[in-house]
């Protein structure tokens, strides 16, 4: 009986390994990261491209 209780135990573990590649796949912290990352990079863009605008018109004002 001992040895089918100490079996089941064994059993009801989680596996390391998987538990790893499982946290991997759904690393919210790592998905958010580069999320906010894309979104940095685009927001970034867009601010390169109104300043070029006010530029422009600032440019084109005084020309």
């Amino acid at each position: 009986m001992q040895d089918e209780l100490n079996r089941q135990i064994e059993d009801a573990k989680t596996d390391e390994t998987e538990l790893n590649q499982v946290l991997e796949k759904y690393d919210l912290d790592e998905q958010l990261a580069l999320e906010f990352s894309q979104i940095d990079k685009l927001f970034r863009q867009l601010e390169i491209r109104y300043q070029s605008l006010v530029n422009t018109r600032k440019f084109l004002n005084n020309g």
